[in-house]
């Protein structure tokens, strides 16, 4: 079973909404999802191995920013049969606040045969019984035809390394993606657009970043194409994982009601997501040197592309110059003199 953390996006899709009065509005959504590693600056494969993520999903939540429902939900399917959310320690809404998981949730169906995982779920409109919430809400989804965003895809940052992407947890990374290619961020009911940094069991390091686009609810932020991540963020050594989203929102729900624990102004959101994962190698690149008869070779790495070689013969004066001689598969050769010289690499 696929955890809530896959898909942080789904129960956020309002929470950005700062110039908009319904700021803090909170949803119940249901989302088929579609998920892909990038392997590669030009391919995926499909799912998400490391997590044991299939390649599809679909996950219902009810977003209560934190606050109990007098009983635990239950989705009700459309051919039958119903699933009641789970609760307690490892599930929403007990998890700590920073954790940023304040919503219950529950995975429907999943799998790697797209018509089985809609199968399993039903296709049509799903029933949520939110404890003694006055009236039973809907969201409406064509699971068995779902019409998925583009796959979201890195376009610049970092250096690969096989599968890998390489980061310099020193330095400020910006990553950007393929914003252009999600053409229905602004059509219909909207989109948004998400990215985040997971630690190797798939939590939230840092705030995410995100855009919505959602005229029915007043937003209609700009699509975001980059994602930041600071230095120091990282440790050097250590693996994470970039998640990149993109979300069409295909139905919302604006009926009104109350219950214990129910938000106001409580909606409902269904949507199709495209998820795209990036196994991340914080590491600083490495120069070595070798002594060969009278002659030094510094070299780094073949694998690491984009960083400039420089020199320094006084480190107090600061004073770096990237090195004029040439360099053959990040390797340079260095006759034996006397005096200082000193070498790094930098990284625009």
């Amino acid at each position: 079973m696929k955890c809530s953390f896959n898909y942080l996006i789904v129960f956020a899709l309002l929470l950005l909404m700062a110039t908009n009065s319904r700021a803090s509005q909170k949803s119940y959504t249901l989302d088929e999802s579609a998920s892909f590693q990038q392997v590669s600056s030009s391919s995926v494969v499909t799912g998400y191995s490391p997590l044991g993520y299939p390649e599809y999903n679909i996950n219902a939540k009810a977003d209560t920013g934190g606050a109990n429902l007098s009983a635990a939900p239950i989705l009700g399917l459309p051919g039958g049969g119903n699933l009641t959310f789970p609760t307690g320690t490892n599930f929403s809404p007990t998890l700590p606040t920073g954790s940023g998981y304040n919503q219950y949730w529950v995975d429907v169906a999943n799998g790697n045969n797209l018509a089985s995982v809609a199968a399993a779920s039903g296709s049509g409109t799903f029933t949520y019984t939110l404890g003694d919430a006055t009236a039973q809400p809907t969201n409406y989804l064509n699971t068995a035809s779902p019409s998925f965003p583009a796959t979201p895809m890195l376009t610049g940052g970092g250096t690969w390394s096989g599968s890998t992407l390489l980061l310099d947890p020193t330095a400020t990374n910006t990553l950007t993606f393929n914003t252009s290619a999600f053409t229905t961020y602004t059509s219909g009911l909207g989109g948004t657009i998400s990215y985040h940094l997971l630690d190797t069991n798939g939590i939230n390091i840092v705030p995410k970043s995100q855009s919505v686009y959602v005229p029915t609810v007043g937003s209609t932020q700009p699509a975001l194409t980059s994602f930041t991540i600071n230095a120091g963020t990282m440790v050097n050594g250590q693996t994470y994982i970039v998640q990149a989203d993109f979300k069409q929102v295909e139905n919302i729900n604006t009926n009104t009601f109350t219950g214990t624990g129910i938000p106001a102004n409580f909606i409902g959101v269904a949507s199709y997501a495209t998820s795209t994962y990036i196994t991340v190698l914080a590491q600083t690149p490495m120069l070595t040197s070798t002594l060969a008869g009278n002659q030094i070779i510094i070299s780094w790495p073949p694998t690491i592309t984009g960083w400039t070689l420089q020199t320094n013969n006084n480190l107090a004066t600061g004073t770096w110059g990237n090195y004029l001689g040439p360099v053959s598969n990040n390797s340079v050769t260095n006759s034996l003199s006397t005096g200082n010289l000193f070498f790094r690499l930098t990284h625009p």
